[in-house]
């Protein structure tokens, strides 16, 4: 009889020390953090309010700006940044401009009172030309951008004298040049066609938001342009895909 009221002493030890350990164990298992997303409104109480969204991980890691509806009548880079702004990501923080100019959207008109995408500083000393440009401008400084990719369309797939063609224009350093290539190299590996495929070339336009934020602001900054020839669902793909790789690359998806 002592033997069995020794044994049964032991087995209720052992799962006592079974149940602590198990119970220890789920208070010492960590819960993933989700991602919260906020939304701001960029030129706030004015005719060009447009929202913003800020995904962040809620772990360290670079800051990336996608923007897309700089010129309102460039469907594909407005409804890929749509998309973009319901991604997940693993750290960092992704802020998505998805209409940047929402009048010019509505109208899918290129611009409205004025080109925004020659709106940005052409000087460190100079600011922004116009409210909606200023508030965007200020929210690149404001959140301390690392990366910035501004999506936008042409209408030819080759450059001609007024159109850049398939391309990636980038702001030129060795990082963002090597980002470029990683980027424009996976897009063209789905493309048989020679004259289709992807150019890279350096220097955004004068008064772009890639060339300000590029030059004066040290951010890693690309223009995406895709030729408008291709359906819609072929470009914004392309814009995913694009903005896909460089994600994946700074380990954020």
């Amino acid at each position: 009889m002592k033997k069995v009221s020794a044994m049964l002493k032991r087995c209720s030890i052992m799962t006592l020390i079974t149940l602590l350990a198990i119970s220890g164990l789920a208070v010492a298992t960590p819960v993933a953090q989700a991602d919260t997303t906020k939304t701001v409104t960029i030129a706030s109480d004015t005719t060009y309010a447009t929202p913003m969204y800020i995904i962040d991980s809620g772990k360290s890691g670079p800051v990336v700006m996608i923007v897309g509806g700089v010129h309102g009548n460039e469907t594909a880079g407005y409804t890929a940044a749509a998309k973009v702004k319901s991604w997940d990501i693993k750290k960092g923080k992704l802020i998505v401009l998805p209409q940047a100019n929402k009048k010019a959207v509505a109208r899918h008109t290129r611009t409205y009172n004025g080109d925004l995408n020659r709106d940005f500083p052409q000087s460190s000393t100079q600011s922004a030309d116009t409210t909606l440009a200023r508030s965007i401008w200020s929210a690149v400084k404001k959140y301390d951008v690392d990366w910035l990719m501004d999506m936008h369309e042409g209408y030819s797939y080759c450059k001609l004298s007024d159109s850049v063609g398939q391309s990636l224009i980038y702001y030129p350093n060795s990082t963002t040049q090597t980002m470029a290539n990683a980027i424009v190299r996976d897009l063209n590996g789905d493309i048989s066609t020679s004259y289709k495929k992807f150019s890279l070339f350096r220097y955004p336009v004068k008064g772009s938001l890639a060339r300000a934020a590029g030059q004066y602001e040290n951010v890693h900054a690309f223009i995406f342009e895709t030729c408008d020839n291709p359906s819609l669902s072929v470009r914004v793909n392309y814009h995913l895909k694009a903005a896909n790789t460089l994600l994946s690359r700074l380990d954020m998806r």
